[in-house]
């Protein structure tokens, strides 16, 4: 699905009806001796006044200096698509052409608001500079999402996905890789929502959580894992051009529910990659014994003994981890990681059963709706 976009729309194509607003006041951008030279700015965070109202975005209106003044002045524009329609983000939109049409009919009137005048078609046409695409997926009961987390911590992503940072947060809340054009982020949807209730909005994941009081009211809490991918538009030019996309990246070409699906799909795949030893269960040794005899019947007792320490191992430091430890080299390492591979499709008994359940979810991309949490309270009465 699709939930934070910025966009960016020229001076011709907007009015600031109460630049008293911004901070500093937004008629000094439009002043052509303010500024020093570099990028110079003003803010319009919606205030408690504004969110009493309902869902605000936020505004920046920039201005480079010593620019052609067609291009100097330009006003972003973020906005969470589902609070827009919904006032939350729990509940998903499903990225159609009539999805499309709230959301900017929604817009408009927030803007105007806020005292910014636009058209529909300016709004339409306008150029994203981030996206975040996203999914809520509905977990069994017994599987929480944090244990699916702090196992994806023990992986090691960073050269796969070229990232700069990985941050782990709360126990298993969360995971969140980050590089300087884009971030993958997993967390406990309703854990953070609890979160940021009991402790304010600081506190949670998110920057502004919308209208969330009332949402699990009468309701069994249900498993949601969060997938987001947010890109950055020098990143999606540079993950279209690999993933052969076609689009422009304007809001009414990137506003596609099937071209958020591929892009989750694409990245869920490199992720899970990587779970292949955290897949493979240990606790049942007879049947782990009997998988790697099945998968290397021309290995030694010893090198099945082996692979299968180094599987232990790897569960318990991460694979970066256990090499470190056990001082690999290279070809011992590569030729281990082969073996895991090959072991993890023999296995018979996945530890991440879920897996699938996920990957299934992408593919199908149905929308999380409130409904669906009485469908939880009714389930969990029946048993």
């Amino acid at each position: 699905m699709i939930d934070t976009i910025a966009i960016n729309i020229p001076e011709k194509d907007f009015k600031i009806k109460s630049p008293e607003r911004f901070n500093p006041n937004a008629a000094a951008i439009f002043n052509p001796v303010f500024g020093d030279g570099g990028l110079v700015k003003a803010v319009y965070n919606p205030t408690k006044a504004d969110k009493a109202k309902g869902y605000r975005p936020r505004l920046t209106l920039f201005k480079r200096p010593y620019t052609e003044r067609v291009r100097a002045i330009w006003l972003k524009i973020e906005f969470s698509a589902p609070k827009l329609i919904f006032g939350n983000n729990f509940e998903e939109l499903r990225g159609s052409a009539n999805d499309l049409e709230g959301v900017i009919d929604n817009l408009l009137i927030a803007l105007g608001s806020m005292g910014i005048e636009t058209t529909y078609e300016s709004l339409l046409n306008a150029r994203i500079s981030a996206i975040h695409y996203s999914k809520n997926i509905l977990l069994e009961r017994s599987t929480p999402c944090y244990l699916l987390i702090q196992t994806l911590e023990k992986l090691d992503l960073s050269g796969k996905l070229d990232l700069t940072q990985t941050d782990f947060r709360n126990s298993g809340q969360m995971v969140k890789y980050h590089s300087s054009l884009y971030e993958i982020a997993l967390y406990d949807k309703v854990k953070d929502l609890e979160q940021a209730a009991k402790y304010g909005e600081k506190r949670g994941i998110e920057i502004d959580y919308g209208e969330t009081d009332g949402l699990f009211s009468n309701h069994r809490k249900p498993e949601v894992l969060r997938f987001e991918v947010r890109l950055t538009s020098r990143k999606i030019k540079s993950l279209f051009r690999t993933l052969k996309f076609k689009q422009s990246c304007i809001l009414k070409e990137l506003f596609d529910g099937n071209l958020s699906r591929a892009i989750l799909m694409h990245y869920w795949q490199v992720i899970t990659d990587g779970l292949y030893v955290m897949n493979i269960d240990v606790n049942n040794i007879e049947s782990l014994l009997h998988s790697a005899h099945k998968a290397f019947s021309h290995k030694r007792p010893a090198k099945i003994l082996e692979l299968i320490g180094f599987i232990m191992t790897s569960q318990k430091l991460g694979m970066r981890g256990a090499r470190m430890a056990l001082g690999l080299k290279n070809h011992q390492w590569y030729r281990l990681k082969v073996d895991l591979k090959i072991l993890e499709k023999h296995a018979g008994c996945p530890r991440f059963m879920i897996l699938a359940d996920i990957k299934q979810q992408l593919r199908e991309f149905i929308p999380l709706i409130r409904n669906d949490l009485s469908v939880i309270n009714t389930t969990a009465k029946s048993h």
